[in-house]
């Protein structure tokens, strides 16, 4: 499953999976979020770096995307991630 995802040879901006009305909100916010780039743009953003999200922001949104994933996630599939004490 995917949380988030970037190009890293040309790292500009990251794709991340939130619901829908959290990306609405987003992109009425900040002139650097979009519809995701590539993706199913309801639940999927892209946030353009070095523009007007904070840093914190992204890491915050980051989290959000991951967390949300690993609840979507069956017990055992849970289990076999690596815990955040690690």
């Amino acid at each position: 499953k995917w949380f988030c995802f970037c190009d890293v040879d040309n790292f500009d901006f990251i794709n991340i999976k939130l619901p829908s009305e959290m990306g609405e909100e987003l992109r009425s916010e900040y002139d650097a979020v979009r519809p995701g780039w590539h993706m199913n743009k309801k639940y999927w953003i892209s946030v353009y770096f070095n523009q007007d999200v904070p840093d914190e922001k992204i890491k915050e949104l980051v989290r959000k995307s991951y967390d949300i994933v690993v609840k979507s996630l069956t017990k055992k599939e849970r289990e076999m991630l690596p815990s955040s004490d690690e």
